[in-house]
């Protein structure tokens, strides 16, 4: 109810449209009402925006957050970092550090100079892909490339000129040179995707040789 309230803030208060009621079966089971069949539900509900949190708590986590996770929040301040402590009372395997500062560092030349600096024991998504050859050549650093749940497509509206025709959104898939977009702008860490999914996902279906980069094409369907 909180998060779909009209007054909500809720960033991703979008996933709760259709529930249109939501009874108590018992302490532990709750029982959600539909205006139709939504087969994102459980995913819905699973995200991060969906979590349950005390009443006790709900209107401070904002400021002062209250989880279940090994660490507990300890202080913030604002644009500059967090600091977490060990949660003693955590139910699983206590962590082995007794303290963790995240920094916000949004400009990659400063992320890069703390880097170097040893200001920092680990920098995730690091933000200029240009640098990591450096990090890579340095014996104090160990680079990881994972995969992500980002994707970058260029969405056409069919339903108007000229993406209405299909001749043209195939041309234009055909006119996009997918490699080397990511050589360019990310020094190579990428992957050409052949749908809206990542390759990770059980989703994903590759598509890529039916668009495939063909500036000949791209011009014969246009002629």
């Amino acid at each position: 109810d909180r998060a779909m309230a009209e007054d909500s803030t809720n960033a991703q208060k979008q996933l709760f449209d259709g529930i249109n009621e939501v009874t108590a079966i018992d302490d532990t089971t709750v029982e959600i009402g539909l205006d139709a069949p939504k087969g994102s539900l459980l995913f819905n509900l699973a995200w991060g925006d969906a979590v349950i949190v005390s009443p006790a708590s709900a209107e401070t986590n904002k400021s002062n957050p209250v989880g279940t996770g090994p660490f507990r929040f300890s202080n913030w301040v604002q644009g500059d970092r967090i600091e977490l402590v060990r949660n003693e009372d955590y139910w699983g395997a206590k962590p082995a550090l007794e303290k963790v500062t995240f920094k916000f560092i949004s400009d990659p030349t400063a992320a890069f100079a703390a880097m170097m600096a040893g200001d920092l024991d680990a920098f995730p998504n690091y933000p200029a892909p240009e640098n990591l050859a450096q990090f890579e050549a340095d014996p104090r650093f160990s680079v990881i490339v994972g995969s992500t749940e980002g994707e970058t497509i260029l969405a056409m509206n069919n339903a108007r000129p000229p993406f209405d025709d299909i001749r043209v959104r195939r041309a234009i898939a055909h006119a996009i040179d997918r490699q080397a977009i990511i050589d360019g702008a990310m020094f190579g860490y990428g992957t050409p995707i052949g749908s809206h999914f990542a390759p990770h996902s059980p989703a994903y279906e590759d598509l890529t040789a039916e668009s495939a980069y063909d500036p000949e094409l791209a011009k014969a369907l246009l002629a």
